[in-house]
């Protein structure tokens, strides 16, 4: 049976810098004013942005909850979206194309230093790395593409555009279809969560976005990447 280890994408996998970057750029292109860092940090970790920025979207576009909106899916497929779907898939494809800007301009700086040689390491001795993750699977892998990131991940799973899979314990679930997860690693309790019942060990970072409660329920805590060397074995 295949051991996974599970890293999670944004705070973990990439520095904290990167998010931040991205979604201030979405704000100046919606117009809503710039927070202060702490503002930002904290609505950032409790998705409040989330509504500040599908308010700023309606009264920009005009397009209201009810709205019913039909979408043509790529390379076919017609599906009926809601107008908070809509404003949903807004929202994120400008946070994509915030997000590939970033990545464009930083290359491999937007990696957690170390964390790529470490987790080429863990590949080595037999683990199958997996992302799985809160952000598009296509601005992961678009992300990783545009970086020439050099780890080669055997499993990706993250969101689609209207955020419909925003659940990490669904995610992990289907991934453990594949193999046995042996560890999950986040900067975040949420991301830490399944791997109770999942039967996997817990590993919180602390150089991400915590949200509190972290160190109390990981079985382990690290400050470098290259501490996983002596935990993932």
């Amino acid at each position: 049976m295949e051991k996974i280890v599970v890293i999670d994408f944004s705070g973990t996998l990439i520095k904290p810098f990167v998010v931040e970057e991205a979604n201030l750029k979405r704000y100046a292109i919606l117009g809503i004013p710039k927070p202060s860092v702490e503002e930002h940090r904290r609505l950032h970790s409790t998705k409040e942005h989330y509504d500040i920025i599908r308010k700023h979207i309606a009264e920009a576009y005009g397009i209201g909850d009810d709205m019913k909106i039909s979408f043509m899916q790529n390379r076919g497929g017609e599906v009926e979206l809601s107008g908070r779907d809509v404003k949903t898939m807004i929202m994120t494809d400008l946070f994509r194309n915030a997000m590939y800007l970033v990545a464009k301009e930083h290359g491999k700086r937007i990696y957690a230093d170390g964390v790529l040689e470490t987790l080429k390491l863990i590949q080595k001795r037999g683990f199958k790395l997996a992302i799985v993750s809160g952000i598009r699977k296509d601005i992961i892998t678009g992300m990783l593409a545009i970086t020439n990131c050099p780890v080669k991940f055997d499993y990706i799973y993250g969101q689609d555009p209207v955020l419909s899979r925003d659940d990490n314990e669904l995610l992990d679930k289907e991934l453990a279809k594949h193999g046995k997860i042996s560890y999950i690693v986040g900067d975040k309790l949420d991301d830490l969560k399944p791997a109770k019942k999942l039967g996997a060990k817990s590993i919180f970072v602390t150089w991400g976005h915590a949200s509190g409660g972290e160190k109390e329920f990981a079985d382990y805590t690290i400050s470098k990447p290259k501490e996983l060397e002596k935990i993932i074995k």
